[in-house]
């Protein structure tokens, strides 16, 4: 996107991708959890279909009428930590309630080493968000502005959003269902991959 281009923000790229971050110092990309959100919808189907040579494929989706969930994550470089679904955006209150009841108990279990990874979005910077993150004891970071290509959610999502496609779920009771075999499909290969495909150096 043309904003990278802008002074400061290949700055703060570039000292992203050189610093301790990046891991190159200190923090290794094992330690690394990236936590983003995505929107799903009941209105979803494939982008691409089959059909016999010199025929259409067709296919309908719901017109002018659909409900909508946020899925909250966190991924590591063996797969995703945790996840949460609400039938609201996502604001500051429900961030920090999925990072104080969801995300935070089960870092404390499985990664207790574990270095906090957002976005800039409004709410990870809430009040409310960053008295809940200097309490925890876990370091964080933002990314820099403009870089979505640095976030290994990015092409979970993806992943995420074709299951959810491919199964075409009509109503929230079914895309809610969808989500957990969704979410079950990123393997820890794919986050390995993942994380690679957005720089980040992990062992083999």
């Amino acid at each position: 996107m043309a904003e990278q281009k802008r002074p400061d923000v290949a700055r703060a790229r570039l000292r992203w991708r050189t610093d301790a971050v990046a891991g190159v110092g200190g923090i290794a990309p094992k330690r690394l959890i990236f936590i983003d959100e995505c929107g799903v919808q009941t209105n979803m189907a494939r982008l691409y279909g089959r059909s016999r040579w010199g025929q259409r494929a067709y296919s309908t989706v719901p017109f002018g009428h659909r409900k909508r969930l946020t899925v909250l994550g966190a991924l590591g470089t063996d797969g995703l930590i945790a996840s949460m679904s609400v039938e609201v955006a996502t604001n500051g209150t429900i961030f920090a309630a999925f990072l104080e009841q969801v995300l935070l108990p089960e870092l404390r279990r499985r990664k207790p080493d574990a270095v906090l990874v957002m976005d800039n979005l409004r709410p990870h910077k809430t009040a409310e968000v960053r008295a809940v993150l200097d309490r925890s004891g876990f370091p964080y970071r933002y990314l820099p502005q403009y870089s979505p290509d640095l976030d290994p959610m990015e092409p979970a999502w993806a992943k995420v959003k074709s299951e959810l496609r491919r199964v075409g779920a009509r109503t929230v009771d079914a895309l809610q269902e969808a989500i957990g075999p969704a979410l079950g499909s990123i393997t820890p290969r794919d986050a390995v991959g993942f994380f690679r495909h957005c720089g980040y150096i992990c062992p083999d």
